[in-house]
């Protein structure tokens, strides 16, 4: 057929009103007929056929569209797209999946992918107007794709993928970010994927989510129990005092962590032994459980004057004690770290902490570095994303010798990223200080080390 024979026949059913399956067949005998040069001139057309289609059959009109951009990929069709859209929110057929994929596929290398196209459409409807079996099918498609890029850009807070999902779910659903992200954990462990589900409830739960705590905390536990079974008491206590603390309702978690804490020292399964460093911060752990934070320094400070590391902020003493630390029933009298357990890091850092001393949190965590290397982290008894947080305040560069240090998932995760970020920038700072102290070199070598760290060469 010739190109002025496709074009007729294509004219001609465009006068059939009210019939469909006229207009499909001239539709694709024309797509298959006409030169590139005709399908450019007659864009109106296609897309005044596309739009009567998508009243009466959107899912259709749909697959329409999809060929034609298949052969016009230049072409925009803004309005064919929002007219298949909007009335497909309206009247959905049985093909939802697949109508998600086709226009999914169609519309990736437009100027407007799906979710910014169906932003722009469901903006102008009103809110009542999408039925909700179009509503939970979409959020569950939104909830997949969230779940295909969670490690992506998806997880920023101004991808069009997250201002969709409020937008498509039905009434009831959850109204934050952290809540959805919590959703997507619940999903997770459904589908047994339980280092994803912690994933996403450790997002939630840092951006404010009260669900997601006990959530993690059952999965902390069960790891940890998985570890004290395995032989790796470290980790287990690890674990198992993170639990304890997100869900403090759930006594076996602590009794777990006991049982964790006495077979990683060799005691017996009542708890740490006294006089030990690693009992004196179980018991102001404790003491913080219960709310009692004013105890919890005076004991902290009374356990390191004994020590003589109390005098002077981030002192310490030489020795061999173990870090980590968690709720425990030892007692609260006068605390006196024996000489061969003198090592007061981890005391340290908790009153350092508690007290606001940044200094003396840089101190313990020099001696935790200097002591444990790549293993810091395994033996803090706080987070070690508040260590960092704290020790970038008052020393960067130590901040980046712990990112260093680190684990890579901490490190090249977002909070090890906002770290080097924030850490590269203080040293800077401390280089343009240098500068006008007359001493080039070092800042020189601060440079370069905040260039790394921005780079993400050495954070």
């Amino acid at each position: 057929m010739s190109d002025a024979g496709a074009v007729r026949a294509f004219r001609m059913a465009t006068h059939r009103e009210g019939e469909v399956e006229p207009r499909l067949v001239a539709m694709r005998d024309f797509l298959a007929n006409a030169s590139d040069a005709e399908v450019v001139r007659n864009r109106g057309l296609i897309e005044s056929q596309i739009q009567a289609v998508a009243t009466q059959q959107p899912e259709t009109a749909a697959r329409m569209l999809a060929d034609v951009l298949g052969r016009d990929p230049r072409g925009h069709y803004a309005r064919a797209i929002d007219a298949v859209l909007r009335w497909w929110v309206v009247q959905p057929g049985s093909d939802f999946a697949e109508t998600w994929t086709t226009l999914e596929k169609a519309l990736e290398a437009g100027p407007r992918p799906l979710e910014r196209a169906l932003l722009d459409v469901l903006g102008g409807l009103d809110p009542r107007a999408p039925v909700r079996r179009w509503r939970v099918a979409a959020t569950n498609r939104v909830l997949d794709c969230l779940e295909e890029r969670f490690e992506q850009p998806a997880r920023h807070p101004d991808h069009d993928l997250w201002r969709l999902l409020p937008v498509v779910a039905p009434p009831g659903a959850p109204g934050t970010r952290a809540e959805w992200v919590c959703v997507i954990g619940d999903r997770a462990a459904a589908r047994g994927a339980e280092a994803a589900a912690r994933t996403c409830f450790r997002l939630a739960f840092e951006q404010g989510c009260a669900a997601a705590a006990p959530r993690l905390a059952h999965r902390l536990a069960v790891e940890g129990h998985r570890e004290l079974t395995g032989g790796d008491p470290e980790r287990a206590v690890r674990y198992l005092y993170e639990a304890a603390m997100l869900d403090p309702d759930h006594a076996e978690y602590r009794e777990l962590h006991r049982a964790a804490v006495a077979a990683r020292d060799g005691g017996a399964a009542a708890g740490t032994r006294p006089g030990t460093a690693a009992a004196l911060v179980v018991a102001a752990a404790d003491l913080l459980e219960r709310g009692d934070d004013a105890g919890a320094v005076r004991l902290l400070r009374r356990g390191l004057s004994g020590a003589g590391g109390a005098s002077e902020p981030g002192g310490t003493s030489g020795g061999d004690a173990t870090g980590g630390a968690g709720p425990d029933d030892a007692g609260h009298g006068p605390h006196v770290v024996d000489e061969p357990y003198a090592d007061t890091w981890p005391a340290r850092l908790l009153l350092g902490t508690l007290e606001g001393d940044d200094s003396m949190v840089c101190g313990a965590a020099r001696d935790l570095l200097r002591r444990y290397g790549a293993g810091w982290v395994r033996r803090t008894p706080l987070g070690p994303g508040l260590v960092l947080h704290r020790v970038t305040r008052a020393d960067p560069e130590l901040a980046a010798a712990l990112l260093e240090a680190s684990p890579a998932e901490l490190r090249e995760g977002r909070l090890g990223r906002a770290i080097a970020t924030t850490a590269a920038y203080r040293i800077l700072a401390l280089g343009v200080r240098d500068l006008g102290a007359g001493r080039p070199e070092a800042a020189r070598a601060r440079a370069d080390l905040a260039e790394r760290l921005l780079a993400g060469d050495e954070a």
